[in-house]
């Protein structure tokens, strides 16, 4: 295997416009030039920092480059970035005099002609594109305006590979000149625990290296700087030319008790097993499936695909058996099968068979399949030396036989009795995803959630490898977790989408006619979702002037893409973090919560309207802020409202007073500022600050809205699958900070902005034994009132966190002042 490389980078400063002279240096009496040291042809260089965050052998690296033109005319900067062929660019910026464009990833189409057209005129703009097919060479070019600054943060990751017994980062740095700031900073974070680091550098002597690096491990963790001065880049001590033209290599391993290492974070895992002379054991293997009548559609489609896919890999010494649940449980044998050609054609007939229909008997339905797994044991039909598996896929919560969770629990833990592994995989958003996490990883195994808008059949696959069971200290790994976000957040869900978008890629190398469109297809759509550069997308980077709108590119060998304009007067910034309290929001059906600091407690209500209404959400005739919002119903909604299901759709956020509208729709977004329109894209990922307002795009994910200091809004974007035969696309609408909002401030979220008081009293069984009802005494009403919960996706937009709140019945009537329709408004603004 050939290791893996970090970028070389290479620094070429290219003229692009002939010098026409330096500034005049004041300080010299015979009017001689000086030029600064470290610049060539006007461009200074003054810094580079390469920076590694390393995880379980998975690299998120940033390499940034700051320049500045000290010449009078523009002048055209140029750096080469050398990447591994299994590295991919997640991002790249642009900063010029402060203000930063950054990139997006989008389907390739031709942008070269624009870059030219800009460098022709003069202005700024950045290109980055593959010059290379082997070496995968990026060129990063920009046209620098006389007397500006520059600055590129280029990201990419990496899966490290083992060579030689020792994990390897490879980088060779040729700047052609003098640094001031030139930096290798490297953390590392294994989980197992790091045995050894090392570093070198092939173009410093020993002794200037010692002074210029240092490295050091203990347990877990790993560091490695190497930051040589001026003089110790020096190639002799009186020159001006750079000796940092070579290799620097890091290398390091992990400890390796154990065979194995097993890490989940967020439904997502990676398993990195180094086995040595194990023979292959037969495997019994028990799929429960959900055929309910929600696993309509995509997701029993997926399945299939799936169990299809996993068939093929099946080997004639193992077993199998299908246990449908839906109201009731079936099976597709009486007992487990031997999987020989015969019984796997038959197989593979049954599954494109199954059919959805009825309710969702979860407790029933495993214990089916436990059932059959410990008999076969018990009655030899299964090889002695073989080990067995539960696999159940479902989407949603229980509502026959025994429903509560913590009873099927039980019961599963029970039957299993610590023999074999359950893995729980979870289709879509609206389920219990933490009852299927909890009892799987009671039993041994794990769970997983399975995306709509990804590749089932790749993501099952997972599952189906898991042919050795391994022990794990589930509080030891969490621990360990917890201690990683030191280095870069939760990468095993990125791990994943990087390993499944290279094994597509590679199929598709040898696949012809439809097969090689549908891997196409699958790949582009991975690549997009995840934001990675591959040889299927580019990454534009807009950097507007005169109302036009020059671009940058960065892209693997292909054709390449198109951005969005964006208005001149606007700066950008990079992340968000939500404030934690008090909050009031709405989302889903559409359901209000309102949370109040002072009862530590939460209420809530549903508005039931129908599609084309607008209802007025917050109205602050002092600060002159508005939100308003547009219900949606489903594609195929009933027309009686009260089962109805709607959402929001639309939303409008304006401010009178600053003379500021932004339009939010599922598929963009609309800002206008004093009449002048800016339009953005769901992909994009940018801020837009100016005039006291900063409105932020996370990528697919929310948009944060905040007028100066003390009123933050947030919008999340809930998106399903796009053929879906019944749900659309929607919005949540998040307010996490109002205290700089007037006491005058009404809505239907607004009107709680201010303290207000209840008082719950007289809880008792209701209709529904697991939802209590109880007697609410709020704005001198009297209401009947249920436990119940919503879901906050503020920070997960997929997987959201329970909030648990008493339920106003009736639109609200009692809680909220007035009644619901007089909130109803004509139009968005």
């Amino acid at each position: 295997m050939a290791s893996a490389w970090w970028p070389c980078l290479i620094l070429a400063l290219l003229s692009g416009l002939a010098a026409s002279g330096f500034p005049r240096d004041p300080f010299l009496l015979l009017g001689k030039r000086s030029l600064p040291e470290g610049v060539a042809n006007g461009v200074e260089v003054y810094s580079t920092k390469i920076n590694s965050k390393v995880t379980s052998r998975f690299a998120h690296n940033v390499v940034t480059t700051r320049a500045v033109n000290r010449a009078d005319t523009a002048k055209e900067v140029s750096f080469d970035v050398e990447l591994p062929k299994t590295a991919f660019i997640t991002n790249f910026t642009l900063t010029i005099d402060g203000v930063t464009y950054p990139g997006n990833v989008k389907e390739k189409e031709v942008a070269k002609k624009q870059y030219e057209k800009a460098v022709s005129q003069g202005k700024t703009a950045g290109l980055v594109k593959a010059s290379g097919r082997k070496l995968e060479k990026f060129t990063v070019s920009v046209n620098v305006a006389a007397g500006s600054k520059v600055t590129f943060e280029l990201t990419y990751e990496e899966l490290l590979k083992r060579h030689k017994g020792k994990y390897e980062m490879y980088l060779k740095v040729q700047p052609k000149q003098l640094i001031k700031h030139f930096e290798i900073d490297v953390d590392i974070f294994e989980p197992q625990g790091i045995s050894m680091l090392d570093a070198e550098a092939s173009f410093i002597t020993n002794d200037l290296l010692g002074s210029a690096l240092t490295k050091s491990f203990s347990g877990k963790k790993g560091h490695v700087s190497f930051k040589p001065s001026l003089d110790q880049q020096r190639s002799c001590p009186t020159c001006t030319d750079s000796l940092l033209n070579g290799d620097f290599t890091i290398t390091y391993d992990v400890n390796r008790e154990s065979p194995g290492n097993v890490q989940i974070v967020n439904g997502y895992f990676v398993h990195f097993f180094a086995p040595q002379g194990l023979p292959v054991v037969p495997k019994n293997v028990a799929f429960v499936i959900d055929i309910s009548g929600s696993m309509a559609g995509r997701k029993l489609e997926q399945t299939k695909e799936a169990l299809l896919r996993i068939l093929e890999d099946m080997k004639e010494e193992d077993y199998l058996n299908f246990i449908l649940f839906s109201g009731d449980v079936s099976t597709w044998k009486e007992h487990l099968v031997q999987a020989t050609p015969e019984n796997l054609q038959e197989a593979k007939t049954f599954v494109k068979s199954m059919e959805d229909k009825g309710m969702t008997n979860i407790n029933d339905g495993l214990l089916r399949g436990i059932s059959m797994l410990n008999k076969a044991r018990e009655e030899h039909r299964v090889p002695e030396r073989s080990t067995s598996i539960v696999i159940m896929l479902t989407d949603g919560d229980a509502n026959v036989g025994e429903s509560r969770p913590e009873k099927i629990q039980e019961n599963v833990r029970n039957a299993i009795g610590g023999k074999f592994p359950l893995y729980n995989l979870g289709f879509g958003n609206n389920l219990n995803y933490n009852f299927l996490e909890n009892m799987a990883l009671e039993n041994h195994g794990f769970a997983r959630r399975i995306y709509e808008d990804s590749d089932a059949d790749l993501q099952l696959q997972a599952a189906n490898d898991l042919t050795f069971t391994e022990e794990v200290d589930m509080k030891e790994m969490e621990k360990a977790l917890q201690e990683r976000d030191y280095i870069f957040g939760n990468y095993i869900e990125r791990l994943w989408a990087y390993l499944t978008i290279e094994q597509l890629l590679e199929k598709r190398k040898n696949a012809h006619g439809e097969e090689k469109e549908n891997l196409t297809a699958q790949a582009l759509d991975l690549s997009l979702k995840y934001h990675f550069v591959t040889p299927l997308t580019s990454m534009v980077v807009t950097k507007p002037e005169d109302n036009e709108d020059e671009r940058a590119i960065a892209d693997k060998p292909g054709e390449d893409a198109e951005a969005t304009p964006v208005s001149p007067a606007m700066s950008y910034l990079t992340s968000y973090q939500p404030p934690q309290n008090p909050y009031y929001y709405v989302d889903g059906d559409p359901h209000f919560i309102i949370q109040v600091p002072e009862k530590d407690d939460a209420l809530c209500f549903n508005i039931n309207e129908a599609p084309g209404t607008i209802l007025r959400l917050i109205q602050d005739p002092v600060t002159g802020l508005t939100v308003n919002g547009q219900i949606v119903g489903d594609k195929r909604s009933s027309p009686d409202s009260k089962t109805r299901k709607t959402y929001f759709g639309k939303l409008g956020i304006a401010n009178a007073q600053m003379d500021f509208q932004v339009e939010v729709t599922t598929e963009k977004i609309t800002l206008w500022n004093r009449a002048v329109p800016s339009t953005f894209s769901w992909l994009d990922t940018v801020t837009v600050t100016q005039d006291g307002l900063s409105m932020m795009i996370n990528r697919k994910k929310n948009m944060v809205v905040s007028f100066g200091d003390g009123v933050t809004f947030v919008v999340v974007l809930h998106q399903v699958w796009k053929k879906h035969p019944v749900h659309r696309d929607f919005l949540g609408f998040y307010v996490v900070d109002s205290h700089r909002m007037s006491a005058q401030t009404h809505g239907l979220l607004g009107q709680f902005f201010q303290p207000f008081d209840f008082k719950v009293s007289d809880i008792r069984p209701g209709s529904d034994p697991t939802k209590p009802d109880a007697t609410l005494v709020v704005k001198n009403h009297q209401l009947t009132v249920t436990r119940g919960s919503q879901k906050d996706y503020r920070k997960d937009a997929s997987i959201g966190t329970k909030v648990v709140c008493w339920f106003v019945h009736n639109n609200g009537e009692g809680l909220i002042d007035g009644v619901h329709t007089d909130y109803i408004v004509p139009n968005l603004f």
